[in-house]
C-alpha cells in the first residue's frame, strides 16, 4: 500500500506543477510584447520555472516529465530576444500540461489498485489550482491561538452555567463569558474568510491566453490590459468568475474586435484592445470587460430575435437577448463562437452566486460587459424583518436606512405606492403583496430603504426584529430561485428564513400591488 506521506508529497507536486505551468505561460505571453532586455528577463524567468519543474519531476520519479521540461528549457533558451516567436512554445507547454494531467490520473489509478479500493479520480484540468489555497503559516498560527481562546471561553460558559443554579449574580458571569466567546468566534470567522480571499490577478494568465489564441485564430491583433488585479475575491467566487470571464473575454475578441482591415476602414488603429477592470466596493466586486471594437447594433439583435421567433418586446433592453441560451447574431458558427452558448453560460454561472451581468454598447466605439459579484458568499450580516407573520433577512450591505411610517405617509401615483424620503419621491413595494401574503398594501409599519444598481426603493414591512450574522445557503435545484429571493438561512432556533435579493426587488414592477389594490380599494 502507498504510504500517506508519499501521497501528500505527490499531491503537492501536481499542485505546484500546475501553478508553475501557469506562471510559465504568463512569462511567454508577456515576452511576445517585449524585445531586448525586457524580453530576455521574461524568458529567463520562464527558464527558472522550467528548471524547477525539471528538478521536481526527477525527484518524484517522473522521468518523462523531467525530459519534457528539459526539452522545453532548451527551446526557451533558443528564442531570439529581438524577435521572439513563441507560438510553438505555447503548444509545447499545452502538451506538457497534458502530460502532467495524465501522470496525475495514472497515479490516482495506481493508488486505487494498491489499496484494493475502487475510487473515482478527482478531476485533473488546467484549473486544478483554483480548488486549492496556499495559506501562510502565520495565518494558521493565529487560528490555533483563537481556537485555544474559544475552548477557554467555552469552559467559562459551562462553569458559569453550573454556578447559576447556586444563587443571584451568577448569571452575569454567564453573559460575560458568552460575550467573550462571541468576540472570539467573530475573530475566527474574519480570519477564515480572509484565508478564502485570493487576488483576482490569479485569473489573468488564463484570460491572456484566451485573447492570444482567439486573436491568432481569427487573424486579429489584440492586446489585453488589466486594471485592479490586486482586488481580492472569495475563492468560490473566483472559480465562478474564471468561467464567466473566459466566455466574456472570448466573446470580446471573436465578436467585438474587428480585423485589421476593418479597423483601418473605420479610422482605428490596427491593434484592438480588450481591457479588464476590477473594483471592490463594500459588498461586491465589479468587473468590467471593455473592448474598442465595432460595438453591438441594436437593430441586428432585433432582426436576429425575430428570425428565431423571439419577441424583442419581451425584454426591457434588446441587449438582454444576448444572454439567452441559443441566441447569437452570427449566421455561421465556428470553433470559437456562433452557437449562442458562451454568454448564456457566463450569466448562469454569475447568477448562481447572486451576481449580475449587464452590457452597454456603442456602435463603432465598443462594448462593455459589467459583472457584479458579492465579495463573499458564505456569511453576512442581515436585518430581520417581519411581514404578515413571516420573517425575512435583508443583507445590511443593501440597506440605506429604515424609517417608521404611519397612515397617510403612503401616497399613490399612477397606481404605484410612493413615499417622501429625503426630499425626493421614493417608490415603495409592499413586501407582503410581493410575496403573496397580503392583498392590499399596509398603511403603517416600517420602510426599509434598499439600494441596488444606484437605485433606491422602500420595502413596506410590519416590524424590524433585529440584526444577525447569517450563513447564506442556496435553495437547491428543487427550490429554484424565486424572484426577489437570493437564498436562505437557518436561525439558532431551527427556523428557515428566506434572504431577500435587493437587486431584483428594486427592479420589480408594482403591477401586482396595483392590481390587488384596484380589486380591494381602500388604500390612501
Amino acid at each position: 500500500m502507498v504510504n500517506a506521506p508519499y501521497l501528500g508529497l505527490m499531491a503537492d507536486f501536481f499542485l505546484e506543477a500546475n501553478e508553475r505551468c501557469d506562471r510559465l505561460e504568463e512569462c511567454l505571453l508577456a515576452a511576445l510584447e517585449q524585445t531586448g532586455d525586457a524580453c530576455n528577463e521574461l524568458l529567463n524567468a520562464a527558464k527558472r520555472e522550467l528548471h524547477t519543474l525539471k528538478g521536481n519531476a526527477g525527484m518524484m520519479g517522473f522521468r518523462e516529465l523531467q525530459e519534457a521540461a528539459h526539452r522545453l528549457e532548451d527551446r526557451v533558451a533558443a528564442v531570439d530576444r529581438d524577435d521572439p516567436c513563441i507560438e510553438k512554445l505555447l503548444l509545447d507547454l499545452d502538451g506538457f500540461r497534458a502530460m502532467v494531467r495524465d501522470a496525475n490520473t495514472d497515479e490516482s489509478k495506481d493508488e486505487s489498485l494498491s489499496s484494493g479500493v475502487s475510487t473515482t479520480p478527482a478531476p485533473h484540468d488546467d484549473a486544478l489550482h483554483l480548488r486549492s489555497v496556499r495559506v501562510p503559516f502565520v495565518a494558521l498560527d493565529e487560528l490555533v491561538d483563537l481556537l485555544a481562546e474559544m475552548v477557554i471561553f467555552r469552559n467559562r460558559v459551562d462553569d458559569a452555567l453550573t454556578r447559576s443554579h447556586s444563587g443571584a449574580g451568577a448569571w452575569d458571569d454567564v453573559q460575560s463569558a458568552h460575550e467573550a466567546l462571541g468576540k472570539t468566534l467573530t475573530f475566527i470567522q474574519d480570519r477564515i474568510m480572509s484565508i478564502r480571499m485570493v487576488p483576482l490577478q490569479t485569473l489573468f494568465g488564463h484570460l491572456r491566453r484566451i485573447v492570444h489564441d482567439e486573436s491568432l485564430a481569427s487573424g486579429k491583433r489584440v492586446v489585453f490590459e488589466v486594471v485592479g488585479g490586486e482586488t481580492p475575491m472569495d475563492k468560490a467566487l473566483l472559480e465562478c468568475a474564471s468561467e464567466a470571464l473566459g466566455h466574456i473575454v472570448r466573446n470580446a475578441v471573436v465578436h467585438g474586435i474587428e480585423t485589421p482591415d476593418g479597423r483601418a476602414a473605420g479610422g482605428k488603429q490596427s491593434v484592438g484592445t480588450v481591457r479588464l477592470t476590477a473594483v471592490a466596493h463594500a459588498d461586491e466586486v465589479v468587473v468590467e470587460v471593455a473592448d474598442d471594437g465595432a460595438g453591438i447594433d441594436r437593430a441586428s439583435i432585433i432582426r436576429a430575435a425575430e428570425a428565431r421567433g423571439i419577441d424583442p418586446d419581451s425584454v426591457d433592453d434588446p441587449y438582454e437577448l444576448l444572454f439567452r441560451a441559443g441566441f447569437s447574431t452570427r449566421v455561421e458558427t465556428d470553433v470559437s463562437a456562433g452557437r449562442g452558448v458562451g454568454l448564456s453560460a457566463a450569466v448562469d454561472a454569475v447568477r448562481s452566486l447572486g451576481g449580475h451581468v449587464s452590457v452597454a454598447s456603442n456602435a463603432g466605439i465598443g462594448t462593455t460587459f459589467r459583472m457584479r459579484l458579492p465579495l463573499t458568499v458564505s456569511i453576512t450580516r442581515a436585518l430581520l424583518v417581519r411581514v404578515d407573520g413571516e420573517d425575512y433577512a435583508v443583507p445590511l450591505a443593501a440597506i440605506s436606512e429604515s424609517v417608521i411610517f404611519r397612515s397617510g405617509d403612503r401616497h399613490v401615483i399612477n397606481q404605484s405606492s410612493v413615499f417622501e424620503w429625503r426630499g425626493a419621491v421614493l417608490p415603495l413595494l409592499d413586501l407582503g403583496c410581493a410575496m403573496a401574503t397580503a392583498t392590499t398594501p399596509r398603511d403603517h409599519g416600517y420602510i426599509v430603504v434598499i439600494e441596488a444598481e444606484n437605485k433606491h426603493r422602500g420595502l413596506m414591512v410590519d416590524d424590524l426584529t433585529g440584526m444577525r450574522e447569517i450563513v447564506v445557503k442556496g435553495l437547491g435545484e428543487i427550490g429554484g430561485l424565486p424572484r426577489g429571493i437570493s437564498g436562505a438561512t437557518i436561525l439558532g432556533d431551527g427556523r428557515v428564513l428566506l434572504i431577500l435579493d435587493a437587486r431584483s426587488l428594486v427592479a420589480m414592477t408594482p403591477a401586482n400591488e396595483a392590481r390587488l389594490e384596484r380589486r380591494a380599494p381602500g388604500g390612501n
